[in-house]
């Protein structure tokens, strides 16, 4: 079982200085969110998901590696210099498909907890923090269309359990609570094709320790790949992301500097790269991605890696 996972929290959050120049004058506070794009790649959901087990379980080990040196704020028309962000997290993913029908589906549910390590640099100034990060849960309906199609609705809710202080430039959490409706889907074109797609929409309550509320936000995962042999699959993966609705602080549009400023802060980033896909043990895989970003506005910009594990297992 593949549904989704939750985000790792990016916060370049900034101290009490640099909050007030930078924060206010990137796409959601501090340019962070609590989607972790890119999570998702290949066989998103199982194929033929009524013929698996009444208690299906699948156990997920994600890695994730996200640098960058270029922090893009459109709204003052250009990049921040001497920027360096480097993430780190091991994500654990808990995902089970229960008998019960609902709506014609399947349900299920899944839960994660990442362990982060954030480090950041800019301005002259740096910090590091290493802790556990925010906590995602979600129940899941999956759909079976067929040999070829699985459909799957889910509400994911990530909630603010890492370690945050406003002071800090670096946080394991962003420290706000964010309802994801998500949609996804894993298709089969040919016998050696396959395409994937997960798409969510956040809606972002505010960080009552700086009364910021981020705007909300439209996504998604992508991948698209080719099976070279039985067990290894090639292709390319990505994601998108927009922002929808402009940042509030203390319930009023954020401006930079008291400055109206046209586009609300909102964010923008693409990301394309290559992927590998293995499958083993006849029903366990593995895969590696990597994804650029480009056409960025009003975030960091830098490279996505991911590498995630599965094991299904059935009780």
């Amino acid at each position: 079982m593949h549904p989704t996972r939750p985000s790792f929290p990016l916060r370049p959050g900034l101290a009490l200085v640099l909050a007030t120049c930078c924060a206010s004058a990137q796409a959601t506070e501090s340019g962070v969110d609590n989607i972790g794009p890119g999570t998702d790649g290949f066989y998103v959901l199982p194929l033929g998901s009524d013929q698996l087990p009444d208690h299906m379980f699948s156990f997920n080990l994600y890695y994730n590696h996200y640098q960058a040196k270029k922090l893009d704020i459109s709204s003052m028309g250009g990049k921040v210099p001497g920027v360096k962000i480097t993430s780190d997290a091991i994500i654990p993913r808990l995902d089970y498909l229960s008998p019960i029908r609902i709506f014609g589906g399947r349900l299920g549910g899944y839960a994660a907890q990442p362990y982060l390590r954030q480090q950041v640099a800019m301005f002259g100034q740096s910090d590091r923090r290493e802790s556990m990060g925010d906590t995602t849960l979600a129940p899941i309906i999956l759909w079976d269309m067929g040999p070829d199609l699985t459909l799957a609705a889910a509400v994911e809710v990530t909630l603010p359990t890492g370690e945050y202080d406003k002071e800090r430039m670096a946080n394991t959490s962003n420290n706000f609570t964010t309802y994801k409706p998500l949609f996804s889907m894993t298709w089969l074109p040919s016998e050696r094709t396959e395409l994937s797609l997960k798409s969510t929409y956040s809606f972002n309550k505010e960080n009552h320790a700086t009364h910021y509320r981020s705007g909300q936000i439209f996504h998604f995962d992508y991948s698209a790949s080719y099976r070279v042999t039985d067990d290894l699959s090639l292709g390319l993966n990505g994601y998108y992301l927009k922002q929808t609705t402009d940042d509030k602080q203390f319930g009023k549009t954020v401006t930079f500097m008291g400055e109206d400023v046209s586009d609300g802060v909102r964010g923008q980033v693409f990301a394309i790269g290559p992927a590998l896909h293995l499958r083993f043990f006849k029903y366990a895989s593995a895969e590696i991605r990597w994804a650029k970003e480009f056409d960025v506005q009003n975030r960091p910009e830098g490279d996505m890696l991911w590498a995630k594990l599965t094991i299904p297992f059935a009780l």
